[in-house]
C-alpha cells in the first residue's frame, strides 16, 4: 500500500496512511518529515509498536529529552513517559492523569522548549479524550499589523508553576498539588521567550504564548501587560486556527511545539481507560 497522506482540517494537520513505523525507509521518513513540517501536526495511523521503536522513531527528529516526571516514566524505557487513568493492582495510579489541560506549547518554561512531541496511542475511552490543536502560524499572520508592530520585541514571562499563574487551576486529580508545584518553582526558574517567534527550519513567524505557562509579558506594568496577553491568547484559540482530534487505538501524533499550541480535553474518567506512551524531543533556542 503507498504511503497516503491526507489533510485532517482546513486549518492544520494531515494523516498518513500506508507506513509501517517498524520498517521504513529512508525516502519514507522524508516525506513524513516534510509533511511534518508543513502540517504542523501529524496523525500516523494504525501503528503497533514497542516501547524501543517508538524511542528510536523519535530520535529521527533529534534527542529525545529525559522526562521531568520520573514517577510514571516507563520502567523498561524511562524516556518514555506513562500517560494514563488506569490503576495498578493495587489501585495506584500508573500514569499521569492531568497532563495538558489548559492550552500550551510543550516545556516553554525551559530555555531550549521541545522541538516536537509524540503521543502513541493505546487505549482510548469509549467517549472524551479528544486533543485540540491551534496553528500559530496562522494565528501571528491574522493579527492587525499594529499589533505585530507592538509585540515584535516584547517577551513573555514563562512558568512552570500553578501558583503563579493567575490563567489555570489546579487540578484535584494530583495528590499534594501545592507542594509538587512549589517544588517544580524552586527547580526551575522563570524565562523568557520573544512573543514572535521565528521557525528555524521553515522561516515563518508564529505567535508564541499560550495561558498554561506564559503568565505575563516583560517589561510591561501588570495591568498593561495582562490586557495585552489575554487578548493574545484569546485570538491564538479562534476556531479558525483549531483542529480536535479524536484517537483510535494505534494513532501517533507527534505535533511542531515551535508553532502549535494544544490542550487535552478530558470527558472521561475511570474505569473508562485513556493510556497513551509520550517522548519529547529537545529543541533549540527560540531567537
Amino acid at each position: 500500500m503507498p504511503l497516503e497522506i491526507n489533510r485532517l482540517s482546513d486549518a492544520m494537520g494531515a494523516e498518513i496512511i500506508g507506513v509501517d513505523l517498524n520498517a521504513y525507509d529512508e525516502a519514507a521518513f522524508e516525506i513524513i518529515n516534510a509533511a511534518y513540517l508543513d502540517h504542523q501536526m501529524l496523525c500516523i495511523r494504525n501503528q503497533d509498536l514497542d516501547p524501543e521503536s517508538l524511542v528510536t522513531f523519535s530520535e529521527r527528529f533529534g534527542p529525545v529529552e529525559p522526562h521531568d516526571n520520573l514517577k510514571f516514566t516507563l520502567a523498561e524505557q524511562p524516556k518514555i513517559l506513562v500517560l494514563s487513568n488506569d490503576v495498578d493492582a493495587d489501585g495506584n495510579q500508573i500514569g499521569v492523569i492531568d497532563a495538558g489541560d489548559a492550552w500550551h506549547t510543550d516545556h516553554s518554561f525551559k530555555k531550549h522548549p521541545a522541538n516536537c512531541t509524540i503521543l502513541f496511542s493505546l487505549k482510548n475511552p469509549s467517549q472524551g479524550g479528544a486533543t485540540d490543536f491551534s496553528n500559530q502560524y496562522a494565528a501571528y499572520d491574522a493579527l492587525p499589523e499594529e499589533t505585530k508592530e507592538k509585540i515584535a520585541t516584547l517577551r513573555g514571562r514563562h512558568s512552570i508553576s500553578k501558583l503563579k499563574n493567575k490563567r489555570v487551576e489546579i487540578s484535584g486529580a494530583r495528590e499534594d498539588a501545592v507542594e509538587f508545584y512549589k517544588r517544580q518553582e524552586k527547580a526551575i526558574p522563570e524565562i523568557t521567550h520573544p512573543l514572535v517567534r521565528t521557525h528555524p527550519v521553515t522561516g515563518r513567524k508564529s505567535l508564541y504564548c499560550a495561558p498554561r505557562f506564559t503568565i505575563a509579558i516583560d517589561g510591561l506594568d501588570e495591568d498593561e501587560g495582562d490586557a495585552l496577553l489575554d487578548e493574545l491568547i484569546a485570538h491564538s484559540i479562534k476556531p479558525q486556527f483549531r483542529y480536535r482530534h479524536q484517537w483510535a487505538d494505534g494513532d501517533v501524533v507527534m505535533w511542531d511545539n515551535r508553532c502549535v499550541n494544544h490542550r487535552a480535553t478530558g470527558g472521561y474518567e475511570y474505569p473508562d481507560i485513556r493510556h497513551l506512551y509520550r517522548t519529547t524531543v529537545e529543541g533549540g533556542p527560540t531567537e
